[in-house]
């Protein structure tokens, strides 16, 4: 079966992201981070990125991996999610300490899924973006 956005809407996991949920999201995390003036928060932004990429591309095989495969690649799937997550977190924290509002990171949640359907979502915009 082919996949399409309103199927996604339908998932019956729950905790969907919606793409103008995401666009929200994602604006106020980008404007968050140019308020700070930490002088390395490009550096944790960028590493935020590339991670939203990696598991984006994970996500991608995921569909194209037999039984074996998805079995082998879990473990590895697993860690590279979470240190996406630890860089969404970092960047709420470094707007946190330098009293800027990063209520994002709260709107984004703390379900695994929805996370990772945020890491997708990055990884279309710096996609699109860059062309």
């Amino acid at each position: 079966m082919t996949d399409t956005y309103e199927k996604y809407l339908e998932h019956p996991a729950g905790h969907i992201l919606a793409v103008e949920d995401a666009m929200k999201i994602y604006k106020e995390m980008a404007e968050c981070i140019d308020k700070c003036t930490m002088p390395e928060k490009m550096r944790f932004w960028n590493d935020c990125i590339k991670r939203a990429a990696e598991y984006a591309k994970i996500r991608n095989d995921w569909e194209l991996m037999t039984a074996e495969e998805k079995m082998a690649a879990d473990e590895g799937r697993s860690l590279v999610h979470d240190g996406f997550i630890m860089s969404v977190n970092v960047l709420s924290r470094i707007a946190e300490k330098e009293g800027v509002d990063a209520s994002w990171r709260s709107e984004l949640g703390e379900d695994r899924k929805r996370i990772g359907d945020f890491a997708c979502f990055i990884s279309y915009v710096t996609g699109i973006s860059n062309r």
